[in-house]
């Protein structure tokens, strides 16, 4: 991946530069924080870190009662509980998109009751979660030319700022798409028992954070909306590529801001918690689920002679512990469905695809989105 380069830039070129200054808080007030204008139910909260016990428990209960990763998903009107589950990738998304386009053209394209998204896997999640009525909407989103802006450098602003790409055409792309429709489509199918969620990567408590968009959006306050964008923005803003984004929050009489990025930092892949990877469930009620994962890249090594550079070798290592860090949480995941007898697959780009993450150019884009839609109209993508 060329996006761990930009990681290697921001050590070289931005470690020991000044920028902005942020409001004093600890970690009490952070553990207590909520974004502003925003409330938390008990039963729904809008967010939870990904390694808090109340989500493990959670899930364990879930299961137990075959149900989902919340009180109260429903079941399908086949009977069956869909999670789909998407990586970062950053152009390659492309890829997802190309599938749910095929996927909806073979007519075979289950009702998913609960998505999850990652980065690009975040920008596309809510459209998917919205149905097969969204597909034109996620295709020109990835494929129609307007992402082809997202790369806009910041020249010598980078010195003193944050990220080496600004962060406007990113919000902007996404404010083109997620407005109040989407918000109250969201919030209906919330309503019917459905699961939305994203994540990112709160730096300040070096945390993933999962996000309930499904109770964001159903908050009915005015900030809903902003809130909502902005963790969309925050889970694709790969560290020194752009700027993270800071969410005004709260803690009692307290105001500060919350630093969130990527949530591919934290994890690959939003789905079964590792401290569940050994979990077995006795009651067989697992079996109604059926699990599927999209990984917007190759999973097989790429090889490439690295150069030999402070840059090149460090490039290049964490290139390799981002790709070990995707295929052990894939495993793990896989496994659990292995012990538990559950339905379980998995798509990824071909490994013979020279397909760049930071390709935003609409040719690149259009290619990645066809291989992925002829994959899905023959089904062979999916192991």
């Amino acid at each position: 991946m060329r996006l761990v380069s930009l990681l290697t830039i921001l050590l070289l070129m931005l470690g020991g530069c000044v920028s902005g200054a942020r409001s004093s808080f600890v970690v009490q007030d952070r553990e207590t924080a909520l974004p502003m204008g925003l409330v938390s139910d008990e039963r729904h909260p809008i967010r939870v870190y990904l390694d808090d016990e109340r989500r493990i428990a959670l899930f364990r209960q879930a299961f137990r009662e075959g149900t989902g990763f919340r009180e109260g998903v429903s079941v399908g009107q086949d009977g069956v509980v869909d999670f789909l589950t998407l990586s970062g990738g950053g152009s390659n998304g492309a890829f997802t998109a190309g599938i749910m386009k095929g996927w909806t053209e073979s007519g075979t394209r289950p009702d998913f009751e609960v998505v999850t998204g990652v980065s690009t896997g975040a920008l596309a999640a809510p459209f998917i979660f919205l149905g097969p009525d969204w597909d034109d909407e996620l295709e020109e989103a990835y494929v129609g030319g307007a992402a082809s802006s997202l790369l806009q450098t910041q020249g010598l602003g980078a010195l003193v700022g944050s990220g080496v790409y600004k962060g406007e055409p990113l919000r902007a792309l996404v404010e083109r798409y997620v407005d109040k429709a989407m918000l109250q489509a969201v919030a209906a199918e919330f309503a019917k028992g459905r699961v939305l969620l994203v994540a990112t990567t709160d730096l300040d408590s070096q945390r993933g954070v999962s996000w309930d968009l499904g109770a964001i959006a159903s908050a009915g306050t005015p900030e809903a909306l902003e809130l909502f964008r902005s963790v969309l923005v925050a889970s694709a803003s790969i560290p020194g590529a752009f700027p993270p984004v800071l969410i005004a929050s709260n803690s009692g009489d307290l105001a500060f801001e919350e630093m969130h990025v990527d949530g591919g930092v934290s994890t690959p892949i939003l789905a079964i918690p590792e401290a569940l990877w050994a979990f077995r469930e006795s009651s067989q009620m697992l079996k109604s689920a059926r699990f599927r994962v999209i990984v917007n890249g190759r999973m097989g090594p790429s090889f490439a002679v690295t150069k030999d550079s402070l840059g090149g070798v460090l490039a290049r290592s964490i290139e390799t512990l981002l790709r070990a860090s995707l295929l052990t949480t894939l495993e793990g995941n896989r496994a659990f469905a292995d012990r538990n007898d559950v339905f379980f697959r998995y798509a990824a780009l071909p490994d013979d695809s020279t397909a760049s993450p930071l390709n935003f150019s609409p040719e690149s884009m259009r290619a990645v989105f066809e291989v992925g839609r002829t994959g899905a109209l023959s089904g062979e993508i999916w192991r």
